[in-house]
């Protein structure tokens, strides 16, 4: 790998798209942000893509020769075949996004090659490769956002299980009684509790929208991150929400540390940037669940923060190439 030669490397999520020139050894040189708008379907978001990759392979070829893109890394919300690049599931989050050919679209529209996995996977390779990870054999990365997915890293390679769909730690089922739907159409995933629309609707069922309406607080548009600023201003409410979401992320990761012993987790994401109270209690939570041989287990924010995404989808392009 030249540390000098430039990837062209696209985080396609539910809300926005990021693109960027990425350098073999980590380093982004170009960095750009659309909005995804997910509800005017599929190829209006593949449209928006390429338009996307045209814009940075541009940039590079006129900036310098040495950042012409050899390569289009891709991560993407949703289920990724990881030979062909075709979306094989996708949640509501990007309706008409399954079935999608992204790998072909992109390599055919562009002549550069091309290679896409899931965004939790590239997140945790970014992590393993350039992060919090760094030189480490077993690394699980989550992205703790709008929903719930995991990377399976091993000796620098993501684990991909037989069918290439390993790692949907999000669904994994925290309460088998639950009446909560998860967007995957199943009742009691983590992602159903843990992930930022599962934590705002808890929190608009505790304090109700009509008290949010008197403080200003237009219930519609409330993030995690609107919760967790009431939470550190003193609402009780808002308090007891983040460390619900922290207790249900806890439970979920100490089952992943029994299962497979991790040298580390690495948590990225929306939810993630919350505040040390909010890992210290996921950290506690999965340390009272694991078995004592795996409870000291580091469980850390992901290094790189939102570019890990961006870098993950890079170093796979590179691993690929050679």
């Amino acid at each position: 790998m030249k540390t000098n030669q430039s990837v062209v490397a696209i985080d396609i999520g539910g809300t926005k798209i990021a693109g960027g020139l990425v350098t073999g050894d980590g380093q982004i040189y170009i960095q750009r942000y659309i909005p995804t708008e997910a509800q005017h379907g599929g190829e209006d978001v593949m449209r928006r893509v390429n338009l996307l990759a045209e814009e940075l392979i541009a940039e590079g070829n006129r900036t310098s020769p040495a950042l012409s893109p050899v390569a289009i890394g891709v991560g993407t919300a949703g289920e990724v075949e990881p030979d062909s690049g075709v979306i094989t599931f996708a949640t509501s989050a990007l309706p008409g996004w399954k079935g999608m050919s992204v790998k072909d679209r992109l390599q055919n529209t562009h002549g550069l090659p091309t290679f896409v996995d899931n965004d939790a996977n590239v997140m945790a390779l970014g992590e393993a490769a350039y992060g919090a990870g760094r030189g480490l054999r077993y690394v699980l990365g989550l992205t703790v956002g709008t929903g719930i997915g995991g990377g399976i890293i091993i000796d620098g390679q993501i684990y991909h299980g037989t069918h290439g769909y390993a790692g949907a730690i999000g669904h994994i089922i925290i309460d088998y009684r639950s009446s909560r739907q998860c967007p995957c159409g199943r009742y009691g995933c983590m992602e159903a509790y843990a992930s930022t629309p599962g934590l705002v609707e808890e929190f608009i069922q505790s304090v109700g929208r009509k008290y949010l309406v008197e403080q200003g607080i237009n219930p519609d548009g409330i993030g995690i991150k609107e919760i967790a600023d009431l939470a550190q201003a003193g609402n009780s409410e808002a308090w007891q929400v983040i460390q619900n979401g922290a207790e249900y992320l806890g439970t979920g990761i100490a089952t992943l540390l029994n299962l497979f012993n991790p040298d580390i987790v690495v948590i990225g994401g929306g939810v993630a940037n919350i505040g040390l109270p909010y890992f210290e209690k996921v950290r506690q939570v999965a340390n009272a669940h694991a078995l004592p041989t795996v409870a000291d287990t580091p469980i850390m924010p992901a290094q790189l923060g939102a570019q890990a995404n961006l870098v993950g989808a890079a170093y796979l392009a590179y691993q690929r190439l050679q």
